[in-house]
């Protein structure tokens, strides 16, 4: 045998599945530890592996396996039509709040859900508008309103080029709402 025919006799022998034999030479009724790691069963780690591969991964003879491609999809800055318009952004997240508090009054035990409800109404309507790229984080504070004062900050890390943030805050007679919009490109 050329040593063309022994590399391709090796290659086709590693593509079969070993069988697993059993040998029993502990006593029947002994436990085997698999590992050290507490917990790791290789029997589940195996059938996992195998659910993993697809048809298309696996060579077949007859079957021809198809390399795709991708090129970068990395861009440092979003296209001059896809940056943030912070008018329109201000305009819909504005209208968005005010259809929101038509007779809304300040419930203690509602208010978590009426927050939690009105980002997500809020950020779907940004995602509605062009900004791809753009992860949309809409923070949501409603307080009751009695003669207090409220300081609402936050910090995170920030391309001042890019990364945008607005802020609103309404006031009905008896509850306040502040609406923090962040806009951070994703690269």
């Amino acid at each position: 045998m050329s040593d063309a025919n022994v590399n391709t006799a090796s290659r086709e022998a590693s593509i079969d599945i070993p069988t697993l034999e059993k040998h029993h030479s502990k006593a029947h009724g002994s436990v085997r530890r698999s590992t050290i790691f507490p917990g790791f069963n290789p029997n589940v780690f195996a059938a996992r592996m195998r659910r993993l591969s697809t048809r298309s991964s696996i060579p077949r003879n007859g079957y021809e396996r198809r390399t795709v491609r991708f090129e970068s999809t990395y861009q440092m800055e979003p296209d001059q039509d896809r940056k943030v318009d912070m008018d329109q952004l201000h305009r819909v997240a504005t209208e968005t709040l005010a259809t929101a508090l038509l007779g809304y009054r300040y419930d203690a035990s509602h208010a978590r859900k009426f927050s939690s409800n009105l980002a997500e109404r809020i950020r779907n309507e940004i995602k509605q508008l062009p900004y791809t790229r753009y992860k949309i984080v809409v923070h949501v504070v409603v307080g009751q309103r009695k003669s207090q004062g409220v300081l609402v900050a936050s910090r995170c890390l920030w391309d001042v080029k890019l990364d945008r943030h607005i802020t609103i805050t309404k006031q009905t007679r008896n509850a306040y709402i502040t609406v923090t919009i962040f806009l951070v490109y994703n690269e």
